[in-house]
């Protein structure tokens, strides 16, 4: 069984997801869609793709003209909703880059049209299925190290978004840290940890040579549904080039620390009673060593898409469970929007209560 896609949006992302489908034996781009028509030939022919492939300025135009089980979505958030709809309405199952929308009415939506046309929506949070990932949830849930006492997730960047190789959208988009690269973060603390987020507090806020309008920083305190509390720091404008990437958490009997966004990955456990011994204030020649957790090697951005993109197949052929689903989603979304609430208000956001004000049905999460 060949499953038919037509592609929407051909930019840094949709080259690698072009090349994914174009290496699954299962799958098939069969059209493209993309404004510039021309500029959308040109790509093609680059990307090594056919040169009779289908080519297309509407997505309408496309489903119009060529039979498709699947629509992806590689386009900025505010246009998921409409393409969304289209897809749903002709039938087609909808694989979305996140988030689904910048907006939680429209995502809601969309999670409801899914059900309504018994169709599948899976979201991109491609993220889980890296190496370094896979292994962190692995040990959190077997309790390698012991119970989680609390965690701490740095990322600092200085991502100039008026780079040739970037989408332009961020730059001028409501929030662009939290939407376009914290969401990463947050799903994947909710995923490794295997929990939930109960209750946020943050704040966000603009450097002032930043090269995006709107605010690209953000500090949250995450307390967790078993207890415990995560810290995020996360910011699109250093003051450094020097990018900085640590995930640590501490455990009863150790911690488990990633070191950089795609691998890296360390752990050391606890020596009891050295506390007791030694220098008051332990530097690293007196502690624990950490210890290279060993990972399949993993090209980002291609081998966890190929793996995201076999679940997708596999629940569309074999009707296997979808994990990364619009509706898993809807909890990393909320989060991820409750902490811009949390600034805006400089209140702790209850999440619990935060969904049932947005009228999400409890079975959803």
């Amino acid at each position: 069984m060949t499953i038919r896609i037509i592609q929407v949006g051909m930019g840094v992302r949709g080259r690698q997801w072009a090349k994914v489908i174009r290496d699954d034996p299962r799958a098939e781009n069969v059209a493209y869609v993309r404004n510039r028509v021309d500029r959308a030939k040109n790509d093609l022919a680059a990307w090594g793709e056919p040169e009779n492939t289908p080519c297309f300025g509407d997505l309408n135009e496309a489903l119009d003209q060529v039979e498709a089980d699947v629509v992806l979505l590689v386009t900025p958030p505010e246009v998921h909703h409409e393409q969304t709809s289209v897809a749903f309405k002709r039938g087609c199952h909808v694989l979305s880059e996140k988030p689904l929308s910048e907006e939680m009415d429209e995502s809601i939506d969309m999670v409801r049209q899914a059900d309504d046309y018994n169709l599948l929506l899976m979201v991109g949070h491609n993220f889980r299925y890296l190496s370094s990932s896979q292994v962190y949830r692995k040990m959190i849930q077997e309790r390698t190290l012991g119970d989680i006492g609390y965690g701490q997730f740095v990322y600092l960047r200085n991502r100039d978004g008026r780079r040739p190789d970037l989408n332009k959208y961020p730059l001028t988009m409501k929030q662009p840290m939290l939407l376009e690269q914290s969401v990463h973060h947050l799903d994947l603390m909710r995923y490794c940890y295997d929990d939930e987020v109960v209750a946020v507090s943050a704040d966000t806020w603009r450097p002032s040579w930043s090269t995006y309008q709107d605010d690209c920083c953000v500090s949250a305190l995450l307390e967790f549904r078993t207890g415990f509390r995560a810290n995020y720091m996360g910011t699109w404008t250093s003051g450094s080039n020097r990018f900085f990437f640590e995930w640590r958490t501490d455990c009863s009997g150790g911690i488990l620390v990633q070191k950089y966004q795609f691998d890296d990955l360390f752990s050391s456990k606890l020596t009891p009673g050295l506390a007791m011994e030694g220098e008051l204030f332990k530097r690293s020649k007196d502690v624990e060593p950490l210890q290279e957790v060993p990972l399949e090697p993993c090209e980002a951005f291609i081998d966890d898409t190929r793996v995201m993109l076999t679940e997708f197949l596999d629940a569309i052929e074999f009707g296997s469970p979808l994990i990364t689903s619009g509706k898993d989603h809807l909890k990393t979304l909320g989060l991820t929007i409750a902490c811009i609430q949390a600034a805006e208000t400089g209140t702790k956001v209850i999440m619990e209560d935060y969904y049932e004000g947005l009228g999400i049905p409890k079975a959803w999460l």
